[in-house]
């Protein structure tokens, strides 16, 4: 184990502490935040199981399939907890979030420490990643929720693993148990193996030079040492896989061939860095370039690859005498690996909240770098602490301006609008949040443009479709949801909302059509059944739609009260 300068007169407890304080004076802010239309609806708004709060058949639901094209158990039950403690109030959600930021900050300078004994390193590690505003999406988003505590297992389990690293067996299943933890929240944990091969060959040396007397620390043997780790990750992947494609995320927008996915890709690992050191125009959407103009320029992508295989060869050739830049690197690109779109998922080129994780390697190769680099040069304690302090509030108060365009829908998408280019899941984001305020001149304007920007994107035809049928134009609003279901066959809403106009013109049958295909996308959906019973019942079914109201009440008896008396027995 590499040991760090001589200890601090400072107790790490006023120092976790001190950690705390930062991030939440930073976030603080949040507690008089809303709730979101960019994912919050379908995570807690309008999901009628986490609105029941902590319930078994809530838990039942949250594992018993996929939801929103992903498994996360646990992050569904998070939320349920803060509902059941809370109520729907958005602001204590957020502070829970922040709690658990503020934990994950804690955990990570406890971890650096106890593996390192540096303290004062370790502390402006932890408190660039606490502070970063790169990580403000991960912290600010309600949604999000899975970022933050699947980190806080994640770190768990690595502390587990320096105590078994150190001889506690007990700890080897603490470790396993906190990964398993963590998958159920996002899957981002499937590269926890990889990282505990990382801590075993820094900063715990457990992995010794390919000898013949040091087999026993080969990086095989370390590797079947992490057997159930790797097969937690190889399920938790697949099961991954299986709901994102189960729910259209794997092919949502448009298929992107793999040449455009594998240049933005290699230009995203470089970019991320950059906007970790200027972090400057973030967004909570970046447009794949392949989604906004043909073609993709060769030389972004060579340029990059030719970065990455140079700061490769370089933290390669120093791993020896500065074994935390290799660290630092490989920590960066691996837990990157999973959401660098190579496998895309999504119309992303990139997000600020893959970096939650993956930014921990470029900060400890920062700071132990410059603290070496430091140290060679004789610079005075003073200065090389004035620095830290001036980097660590310049990111607390970009951190703070940041946090602020996440307090309504429309302040989101406006600064998303205005930081990049065609950006058309932010310009259907403003028609929503326009929708919702009533001002539909401007959702139509707003759902016009994002059409421009993509035509193929089925939410925005599916959103003004709505916007018409609000307008009480019906009839203008059923080509809108028919296109989008020719662009995303299976779109639940735009079925619903196409069986909705048909019905509100007197379409009953074609309505009740429209309905029962919803159903066989969403068997469970509440309001299709309600939606079903109603046409049936206009349509001259009376048989049908009392055995509709019958699936209703064992679905959502409440709703089922209420639809009974609008249309009777």
């Amino acid at each position: 184990m590499e040991q760090g300068p001589k200890r601090s007169p400072v107790h790490p407890g006023f120092v976790a502490a001190g950690l705390a304080f930062l991030v939440l004076a930073v976030y603080w802010q949040v507690r008089d935040f809303g709730f979101l239309n960019y994912d919050d609806t379908e995570y807690v708004t309008r999901n009628r199981w986490v609105l029941g709060g902590l319930t078994w058949d809530g838990v039942a639901w949250a594992f018993s399939g996929f939801r929103v094209a992903n498994w996360h158990p646990l992050t569904w039950i998070s939320h349920m907890l803060d509902v059941q403690a809370f109520g729907p109030d958005p602001g204590a959600h957020h502070l829970v979030s922040v709690a658990f930021h503020a934990a994950n900050t804690v955990l990570l300078f406890v971890l650096l420490r106890r593996t390192t004994g540096a303290t004062w390193r370790s502390a402006i590690v932890a408190a660039l990643f606490g502070l970063h505003p790169l990580h403000v999406e991960s912290v600010a988003w309600v949604s999000e929720r899975k970022d933050v505590l699947s980190t806080f297992f994640l770190l768990l389990a690595l502390l587990s693993w320096v105590e078994f690293a150190r001889g506690r067996r007990w700890a080897y299943l603490a470790s396993l148990g906190s990964v398993a933890l963590g998958l159920l929240a996002k899957p981002m944990v499937v590269t926890a193996p990889f990282l505990l091969l990382l801590l075993d060959a820094w900063p715990l040396g457990r992995m010794g030079p390919s000898r013949e007397d040091s087999r026993g620390r080969s990086l095989l043997a370390l590797t079947v040492e992490k057997t159930p780790f790797l097969l937690l990750a190889a399920a938790a992947s697949t099961v991954t896989w299986l709901a994102q494609s189960a729910g259209g995320g794997a092919s949502a927008v448009s298929p992107i061939a793999l040449w455009p996915r594998v240049a933005n890709a290699l230009v995203s690992c470089v970019r991320y860095p950059v906007l970790a050191a200027w972090p400057e125009g973030l967004a909570s959407f970046y447009p794949h370039p392949a989604t906004i103009r043909p073609g993709t320029p060769l030389l972004p992508a060579l340029g990059a690859l030719a970065i990455l295989v140079l700061v490769t060869a370089w933290v390669v050739r120093e791993r020896r005498s500065r074994p935390y830049l290799a660290w630092g690197w490989l920590w960066y690109l691996g837990t990157l690996a999973p959401v660098i779109g190579v496998l895309q998922v999504g119309g992303q080129a990139m997000a600020d909240r893959y970096t939650y994780v993956p930014l921990i390697g470029l900060f400890v190769a920062f700071v132990w770098g410059l603290a070496d680099v430091a140290a060679a040069r004789r610079i005075p304690q003073p200065i090389a602490s004035a620095v830290a302090v001036v980097v660590i509030a310049a990111c607390a108060v970009a951190s703070w301006r940041q946090a602020a365009y996440w307090r309504d829908s429309l302040t989101l998408h406006r600064r998303s609008l205005d930081v990049t280019a065609s950006n058309w899941k932010a310009a259907q984001g403003l028609c929503d949040a326009f929708l919702e305020l009533r001002r539909y001149g401007e959702a139509l304007a707003a759902c016009d443009e994002a059409i421009r920007f993509l035509p193929t994107f089925p939410e925005a035809w599916q959103t003004k479709g709505v916007v018409l049928a609000r307008m009480g134009e019906p009839a203008r609003a059923i080509p809108h949801f028919q296109r989008a279901l020719q662009l995303r066959p299976g779109y639940l809403n735009a079925q619903k909302n196409l069986g909705a106009a048909l019905g509100n013109l007197g379409e009953y049958r074609q309505a009740a059509l429209c309905f029962e295909a919803a159903l066989r996308i969403q068997p469970d959906d509440a309001e299709a059944w309600e939606y079903l019973a109603i046409a049936l019942a206009r349509d001259g079914d009376p048989e049908g739609s009392r055995a509709a109201r019958s699936r209703l009440r064992a679905l959502d008896p409440a709703r089922a009260d209420a639809l009974r008396t609008r249309i009777g027995d």
